[in-house]
């Protein structure tokens, strides 16, 4: 068992590194990626609103353009979850530590179950995702 879990993610992507103590070097055990944070918005609707044209306003589609990559990124927060509980319940880390994108940390939150929220020890609001596992570090411990 490792003592902490340290969590980088985004709607695109999440690493997942580990650590015994504190001051002893972190190893990235998990890389997640969601494919959907990168497909255009038709290729992620599987039928596409209709198109209206206005005099005043010109031409504009019939969907929420974001609402297709929000949804990409609700499926995908709720999968990241679903793994940090399954490592918590076979008891692969005693703490955790959250390094997100604001808006994918407001998501994580939404879908971290109670015992998951009160193993998260910290939580910080950026998006550290491409960051070197030192400048993590110094983010979180």
């Amino acid at each position: 068992m490792s003592a902490y879990w340290i969590v980088v993610a985004n709607a695109g992507r999440v690493r997942i590194f580990e650590a015994e103590a504190q001051d002893s070097s972190m190893r990235e055990i998990i890389d997640m990626a969601n494919p959907g944070a990168r497909q255009h918005e038709g290729e992620l609707l599987s039928d596409r609103g209709g198109h209206a044209m206005s005099s005043t306003t010109g031409g504009h589609g019939m969907y929420h353009e974001e609402a297709a990559h929000r949804h990409q990124a609700e499926v995908f927060a709720r999968e990241v979850c679903e793994r940090l509980e399954q490592g918590r319940l076979e008891g692969s880390y005693r703490k955790l530590y959250l390094v997100a994108a604001p808006h994918f940390l407001g998501m994580l939150r939404k879908y971290m179950a109670r015992p998951l929220h009160e193993v998260v020890r910290a939580e910080v609001s950026k998006d550290l995702t491409t960051a070197e596992p030192a400048r993590i570090r110094a983010q979180v411990m």
